[in-house]
């Protein structure tokens, strides 16, 4: 089922954009949703909040304003308890973090165009209109969006050829002018004769607060439907940065900007076009765009959309999975640290796990035997049967960490491992007198376990809710080695530990660092290539405070996977003088990509 809730900005002065844009992404969604057949699984809103007054539109003024969409789009203005959506779009302009609270308990969050504090929590974040900073655009963007497609907007059908004269000019800011631009524009551009009256047509907006002055041989035109596809039968478009000069550019008008706000002026210059200022036209820069028209025809083609994308194609297509609150300690919002159309990743302000957000389908790959085989080798350059020997030795190696832990000879002591693969561990475990039981998601793995190493070991999935009955309890010690990271579901996971181990029992396991040489010296590089089934990303540094939470206290960490090769101008040999000085700084400032950590049960399990 596809249910969405639209949130626009109602705010007066913001502008209807908002607005129509919400029924715009409605509508296209609906028609793709129609026209794949899914139309009567679908719920599609548009939530207006609150009542008219000095500061807000009410959901009864929108609806007269905007009739024709209502009757396809449902509007509403109050919300239930418990209401839930597959996504809640919003298109607020800004929004804070109390906010994003609120609106988070009714679905995941995808902000659109965000300007507000949003920006750096939001689990999903599209830029539909350019701005400082987005790709191809230049300058800086602390919060770089998951998806930055112009052409997502609702674009005309009609275009023309680029216009040679400025024989017919429109004038049009917005269903609101908050800031009387139209008036301002007028007084510059025909009170200095610079057009003539006769050529212009000013269209007022569905909300504007009063009517225009007439103006003498001036076409006065009040709301026009679908004014989108009128733009092409015009040479020359005047507006405010928003839809419609992106709308009039590709429909192939020139396009003239006076923006109400530096906001909009900022906007303006990144994404390319000609602005005559800040409420005031400036006239210098008006005579020289008016005297020559195929430039500014030129350079309002150069901001326009590339190409036209289905928008009911593309929030289709956001299917959303482990985008709630912080899977350890609960926390609603996260920090963004990064983004692609596929994945966001966040870390928690208060126990700084890192988890990913996804939002396309995939399957489990680990129930296929290719993982440890096909894609294993293409990884390490063997298979995993190949790598047995290697693994052996480094569980070798974890075993003498969890005994110094554990504090007592392994003789009788029991340990399970979780996610068990082919046995290495359990085998060395079996081989030190350990009681070793094995548990994995591949029925061939558990079999080769079961007749090769003669280890107990059970085909199933942790963190399912009806495993409960399936593992040993009172158990000394449970492991997972490089199995961590892939539970969606961690507070489950870490909940079910804690009770099937011991009071003093040990809970070890290895998993990548965020913490390592890699992220550090190339982050982008770094969390593009974490891989996409990794749901957690850990820190040696506050794996502490995220155990605590349930019921552990960590008495070591050894940081692993050293690789020199990887600091920042390192060519030289292996052998080398500077290859060997990088592996010491590497290990002495813990800067290795993955790392082991050995915790007891000691405390009461709060999460």
């Amino acid at each position: 089922m596809k249910s969405v809730l639209f949130v626009p900005s109602n705010k007066k002065g913001n502008g209807t954009g908002h607005i129509a844009r919400c029924f715009a992404l409605a509508s296209s969604l609906a028609k793709y949703l129609r026209l794949s057949g899914e139309e009567n699984a679908s719920a599609l809103r548009i939530f207006i909040e609150g009542k008219s007054d000095a500061s807000t539109w009410s959901a009864g003024e929108i609806r007269l304003a905007y009739t024709l969409e209502c009757e396809t789009v449902e509007l509403v203005s109050r919300l239930e308890p418990g209401e839930r959506y597959s996504l809640v779009v919003l298109d607020r302009r800004e929004t804070s973090h109390a906010e994003y609270r609120r609106w988070s308990s009714y679905g995941t969050v995808v902000a659109i165009d965000e300007e507000g504090s949003l920006r750096a929590c939001a689990p999903y974040l599209v830029d539909i209109l350019p701005r400082p900073g987005s790709p191809g655009k230049g300058g800086v963007s602390l919060q770089l969006p998951n998806y930055n497609a112009l052409g997502l907007l609702a674009l005309p059908v009609g275009r023309r050829q680029a216009p040679l004269s400025f024989s017919r000019v429109l004038v049009t800011f917005g269903g609101e002018d908050p800031g009387n631009l139209a008036p301002r524009f007028l007084e510059a551009a025909l009170g200095t004769g610079l057009l003539g009256a006769n050529s212009v047509t000013v269209v007022s907006g569905a909300l504007a607060a009063a009517s225009l002055r007439p103006w003498p041989g001036v076409t006065m035109l009040g709301p026009v439907q679908n004014l989108k596809e009128c733009l092409h039968k015009y040479d020359l478009v005047v507006t405010h940065f928003g839809l419609t000069a992106f709308e009039a550019a590709w429909a192939g008008c020139a396009v003239l900007l006076l923006n109400p706000s530096r906001v909009h002026e900022r906007l303006s210059i990144g994404a390319g076009f000609r602005s005559l200022g800040i409420i005031k036209p400036n006239q210098k820069k008006l005579r020289a765009a008016l005297e020559n028209p195929a430039r500014l025809a030129s350079q309002s083609a150069s901001a326009a959309p590339v190409c036209r994308l289905d928008s009911g194609e593309f929030l289709a297509s956001i299917s959303p999975r482990h985008t709630g609150a912080c899977p350890a300690c609960g926390r609603p919002d996260g920090i963004a640290l990064y983004r692609t159309r596929r994945k966001t990743y966040l870390r928690c302000p208060d126990c700084g796990l890192v988890r990913m957000a996804f939002f396309v389908k995939r399957e489990n790959p680990y129930t296929n035997t290719s993982y440890f085989f096909e894609e294993y080798k293409a990884q390490y350059g063997r298979t995993y049967l190949e790598d047995l020997p290697g693994i052996r030795l480094m569980a070798k190696k974890r075993l003498l960490h969890i005994e110094s832990v554990l504090g007592r000879p392994a003789e009788d002591a029991t340990v399970l491992d979780v996610g068990c693969a082919y046995g290495a561990f359990v085998a060395e475990a079996q081989q030190r007198f350990w009681h070793a039981v094995g548990s994995d998601l591949s029925e061939d793995a558990v079999d080769y376990v079961k007749t090769t190493f003669n280890v107990p070991a059970i085909v199933s999935d942790f963190s399912a809710p009806a495993s409960d009955g399936l593992y040993p309890r009172e158990l000394d010690c449970l492991t997972m080695w490089y199995v961590i990271e892939h539970f969606d579901e961690l507070a489950r996971v870490l909940r079910r530990v804690f009770a099937l181990l011991k009071t003093g029992g040990v809970f070890a396991f290895s998993t990548p660092s965020c913490a390592g040489i890699s992220a550090r010296q190339d982050p982008s590089r770094f969390w593009e290539q974490s891989p996409d089934d990794h749901f957690t990303v850990w820190d040696p540094r506050t794996v502490r405070a995220t155990l605590a939470l349930f019921g552990f206290t960590v008495k070591k960490i050894v940081v692993t996977g050293h690789h020199p090769e990887r600091f920042r101008h390192m060519h030289s040999k292996q052998n080398s003088l500077p290859f060997k000085a990088a592996k010491i700084v590497s290990a002495a400032f813990r800067l290795g990509d993955t790392f082991e950590c050995y915790a007891v049960k000691t405390g009461e399990c709060r999460g």
